[in-house]
């Protein structure tokens, strides 16, 4: 059983939120810079480092000796995309009012990332509820891996930004 109550949503609906959220970010950015590139990339590094970085925390819970079973993991990161998705369909149409009414395109930057990182901020603390972490270490691991995906998402987000708002 879960350790945080469902989202009142069904579970294929909060998935396809959290495959179409990213693409409407990106749609956002492409539309202030008239560049195509971020309704690919956008969704790319979401569920690219979403995927590459996966694998690491589950090893190291397994380092500890406080790994769950792998199913429950699984149905842990389920969760916790979802809740992104949710999030984010959530702050799309407000990022998209105050991107598309400002006018620097930094602005948009902006509010693209910030929507971003509310969205990736609440996934982690969902899957930290989900993972019902135990013990200081496991903590610890899970706080780095945290640090570490928001990381390297953020440096190829800021990449992207870089490229196409130049």
């Amino acid at each position: 059983m879960s350790a945080v109550s469902s989202v009142p949503l069904p579970r294929p609906a909060s998935l396809a939120m959290a495959a179409l959220g990213p693409v409407a970010i990106g749609a956002i950015l492409a539309a202030r810079v008239s560049h195509l590139s971020p309704l690919v990339t956008t969704p790319a590094i979401v569920f690219g480092v979403f995927a590459t970085t996966s694998p690491a925390l589950y090893i190291a819970t397994a380092t500890t000796g406080q790994a769950p079973a792998l199913g429950a993991m699984m149905r842990a990161f389920g969760a916790a995309i979802g809740a992104f998705g949710i999030v984010l369909a959530g702050l799309v149409l407000p990022a998209a009012f105050l991107s598309l009414t400002s006018t620097a395109a930094t602005t948009t930057f902006a509010v693209t990332s910030l929507a971003l990182v509310a969205a990736a901020v609440l996934a982690l603390w969902r899957l930290s509820a989900e993972l019902a972490l135990k013990g200081a270490t496991t903590w610890w691991v899970y706080l780095v891996w945290s640090v570490a995906t928001l990381g390297i998402a953020g440096r190829l987000w800021w990449d992207l930004a870089a490229e196409v708002i130049s």
